[in-house]
Order: structure tokens, then sequence, then C-alpha cells
């Protein structure tokens, strides 16, 4: 199967919120709205409802890994910005280029959707600790 985007996108599951959110929160007393996941280093599946499409590794350094199994099948370099996510693939080409992603509320099982930029594609991502 080939993956138009980075299977990456899925990693990303961080719930802690920013300073400034906290600093608004405290400042009123009106509830913050729920914010997305944020990226940090890690293994991610995904996917949809029911089905694993691959993994992504997103490593310490800024460079991803996207595997079928075991076997690697794309990577690249990786950022993230709060609750956007975006992925350079290695290589030039049409489907090389940048995508990016805005992660969704993490729901109670770490799992979280993710849906590009541009809302052409959404995925559920979960965490895999090990």
């Amino acid at each position: 199967m080939r993956f138009l985007i980075p299977i990456a996108i899925l990693g990303l599951a961080g719930c802690s919120a920013t300073d400034n959110q906290e600093k608004q929160s405290s400042d009123s007393d009106l509830a913050a709205p729920a914010s997305g996941a944020a990226m940090v280093p890690g293994l991610y599946n995904v996917g949809d409802e029911t089905t694993v499409y691959g993994s992504t590794l997103l490593n310490e350094d800024g460079t991803y890994v996207d595997l079928n199994g075991e076997e690697r099948v794309g990577g690249g370099a990786w950022r993230s910005n709060a609750d956007e996510i975006c992925f350079d693939p290695e290589g030039d080409g049409e489907e090389q280029q940048e995508r990016c992603w805005i992660n969704g509320p993490v729901e109670e099982d770490g799992s979280f959707i993710t849906t590009r930029t541009d809302g052409s594609e959404s995925y559920r991502v979960t965490p895999i600790t090990e």
C-alpha cells in the first residue's frame, strides 16, 4: 500500500496545556476549549476506527520513519507547534512535499484524529506504549 502522507502523522500525543492556555484559564471564569494533541517523540499507529495502516516513529532529532510492520517504507523530517504537526518526506517529488496536520483532542484511550490542513484527509492516531 502506498501512503500519500507520512504515516507519522500519527505520532502525536501529549496532553498538557501550554503555559499561555493555563494563564488564560486562570484569568477567566469561562472554560477554555479543548486543545488538540501535541506531538512528541514516540511510536504511533495510524489508521481509522477499525484498521491500522502503518506506524510512524518520531525521533527526538526531528526525523521520522514510516513502518509497515518492521519494514521501513518512508521517512523524513517532522516539526510541531502546539496541535499542528508537519512532515517533510525525503525527496523532492510531487508526493514528497511538506504536509501539515491539525490534531484533535486526545480521547480516553489516548488516540486522536489528525486532519490535513486543507481538510482532504483524516486519520486516527494512537500512541504505542511499550
